[in-house]
């Protein structure tokens, strides 16, 4: 099993209405994703996976990606698109996910816990960081940005 990454960046005041299409319509959601959404400057090489757990390692941290707001917008779009995350660019958050903020040996512990068990998971999670903090880091305060893993 493989899954796949993507990171998108959305007007903020699209996000209500890729909700809708979602609960409405899953191909239009995509059409209009495609149509208002550019991809975000840095590609992510490692497996969807790799996201996910950096994902889950942030959130028992207690370090909230996902603004309350967006909560109802985010359930809708998951069940038509798949597991997905809405990042907005919040006070403080790019010093959070910066790499040196954290320990590759608790990265390379939490992948562990996970199940996942390879010799570069360290490198995977602290890459994931960077990547995260610098896409975090480009976003205007008008901006979304749109992780799926799928």
């Amino acid at each position: 099993m493989s899954a796949i990454a993507s990171l998108t960046v959305v007007p903020r005041d699209s996000i209500t209405e890729l909700a809708r299409l979602a609960r409405t319509s899953p191909s239009s959601f995509r059409a209009s994703l495609a149509e208002h959404g550019s991809r975000a400057r840095q590609e992510y090489d490692w497996s969807g996976y790799c996201m996910l757990y950096v994902l889950t390692y942030l959130e028992e941290r207690g370090i909230d990606l996902e603004p309350p707001e967006f909560n109802a917008d985010s359930e809708a779009i998951n069940s038509a698109y798949g597991l997905t995350t809405l990042i907005t660019p919040a006070p403080g958050l790019s010093e959070q996910l910066d790499p040196s903020a954290h320990r590759e040996e608790e990265l390379v512990a939490h992948f562990e816990e996970m199940g996942v068990d390879f010799e570069e998971s360290g490198t995977a999670g602290l890459d994931t960081l960077r990547l995260l903090r610098d896409s975090v880091s480009d976003l205007r305060e008008d901006q979304v940005l749109l992780i799926n893993i799928g």
